[in-house]
């Protein structure tokens, strides 16, 4: 039996993407047992139980971003939470890293360990942890085609996509008709107007409030458009009172039927948004969260490429913006909804997946 340790946590973007890859192997291999590595903090204390796997924690040591107390004490931190980590990972057969404060590290455990290592690169700009793991990393993943220009150690990653959930992957193949039914049912539960557009607006519940804002203040005008305005609040934010022909939302339970019955998205740039607005093949207007190293201008790249989004920063993003320019967006997102045809690929979690397990049949596990 081969031992497993996903890595990764803080975000869902970061622990997602590892609980798809772990998914994956178990109903895929017998001979493989998958447990995970975060922190007492992050929402792997949630996700993680869930999906029935074992969570081993260690101290959670990020890299402090300007001098002070926490830069002077941050090397003893860092020693800590490494040596945690080495008891966890020295019996493993392979690591695989999807990121965050975790993971750098149990990237140095699993080079002082000598086991496998693997990593997953998430965003379009990869953070200071993989940028370390990514020196001694067996293989490179990525979900961006623009991280690879990036060069160095990431010229040769290998571009697999962002693991996400099965029901949104499968948008992409769909056929004209079983986008049809899906819209049709969509509307149905929500009791959308079916002679009006849809536009679906979101931020999550770290990212909300500023689009949040600009929701309330532009809804009049928008109503006056014949528009269906699906408004993901965000968890922890006060939900608007409904009104005709407008449906704010604490919580989207059928993210995949969302994006299927949506003519325009309006959302931040976290890595997985754009991705599942990739798979989901559909089009967005992007508002950035200025956060981190600007990953998420960075993660729209793809889409912008392919012509099916566009940026509005956040300082720029406004009820005045979006009043002027919603009409434009709603023409250029009925032109790509009108044009597109349906993607066929693999899904991330199955390519990675099947690298890791000819990687484990063909050395035999850990190279200790």
């Amino acid at each position: 039996m081969h031992r497993i340790l996903l890595v990764g946590g803080g975000t869902a973007g970061h622990v997602e993407p590892a609980l798809a890859v772990g998914n994956w192997l178990l109903a895929n291999s017998t001979d493989v047992s998958c447990e995970f590595v975060g922190t007492k903090s992050g929402i792997e204390n949630e996700l993680v139980p869930l999906a029935g796997l074992k969570l081993h924690r260690i101290l959670k040591a990020p890299m402090p971003r300007k001098p002070g107390v926490a830069a002077i004490i941050w090397p003893i931190r860092l020693a800590v939470s490494v040596l945690q980590a080495i008891r966890i990972v020295r019996s493993a057969d392979a690591v695989i890293g999807f990121g965050g404060y975790v993971s750098a590290p149990c990237y140095l455990a699993a080079k002082i360990a000598r086991v496998p290592l693997f990593i997953h690169e998430a965003n379009a700009l990869p953070g200071w942890a993989n940028k370390l793991g990514a020196k001694f990393a067996i293989e490179k993943f990525i979900a961006f085609k623009n991280t690879s220009a990036i060069g160095g150690v990431w010229a040769d990653a290998k571009l697999v996509g962002m693991p996400i959930r099965d029901e949104i992957f499968a948008i992409g193949a769909m056929s004209k008709s079983d986008r049809s039914k899906v819209w049709d049912a969509t509307y149905r539960e929500l009791g959308l107007d079916r002679t009006k557009r849809t536009v679906f607006i979101f931020g999550g519940s770290l990212g909300a409030q500023t689009i949040n804002k600009v929701v309330a203040e532009s809804l009049p005008e928008l109503l006056k458009l014949d528009l269906n305005v699906v408004h993901g609040v965000g968890q922890g934010n006060s939900l608007p009172k409904a009104q005709t022909g407008y449906f704010p939302l604490a919580y989207i339970s059928k993210m995949a039927d969302m994006y299927v019955a949506s003519d325009l998205i309006i959302s931040r740039g976290g890595a997985v948004t754009c991705a599942e607005v990739d798979a989901a093949n559909a089009f967005a207007l992007i508002v950035p969260l200025a956060i981190g190293n600007g990953e998420q201008v960075a993660n729209a790249g793809d889409l912008l490429t392919k012509g099916a989004a566009e940026i509005c920063l956040n300082s720029d993003f406004s009820a005045q913006w979006l009043l002027t320019n919603i009409e434009r967006l709603m023409l250029r997102a009925e032109k790509w909804n009108s044009s597109r045809t349906a993607q066929n690929s693999l899904p991330a979690a199955e390519t990675i997946g099947k690298i890791i397990l000819k990687n484990l049949s063909s050395t035999g596990g850990s190279t200790k």
